[in-house]
């Protein structure tokens, strides 16, 4: 699961920066790096940049004001699949 985890971050994280959304980018990128440090604080991590104001969840790529449709949904795809890797993976180390 860590792999497919890794994977999704830097995929978001090159759709982000290629939709010059840099502060997120950065973020996933330093996620991605930190699994290899401290896995179960990562996994965490990930999990809590989807909740609260201005969260992960929150962002709408733009450009020049213009919703960013086809980004936007392969973003949400994104979204979904990083949240429920990251919940179940969470969900399973809690159970061994």
């Amino acid at each position: 699961m860590k792999e497919k985890i890794q994977h999704l971050l830097t995929i978001i994280s090159l759709l982000l920066s290629d939709n010059d959304e840099e502060k997120w980018a950065t973020t996933f990128e330093q996620l991605s790096k930190k699994l290899d440090l401290d896995y179960d604080t990562a996994l965490i991590d990930i999990k809590h940049t989807f909740g609260g104001a201005g969260s992960f969840n929150d962002l709408v790529l733009q450009h020049k004001g213009q919703m960013l449709t086809v980004e936007n949904n392969e973003l949400n795809s994104l979204q979904d699949q990083l949240y429920d890797a990251v919940t179940a993976e969470i969900m399973s180390r809690r159970n061994h």
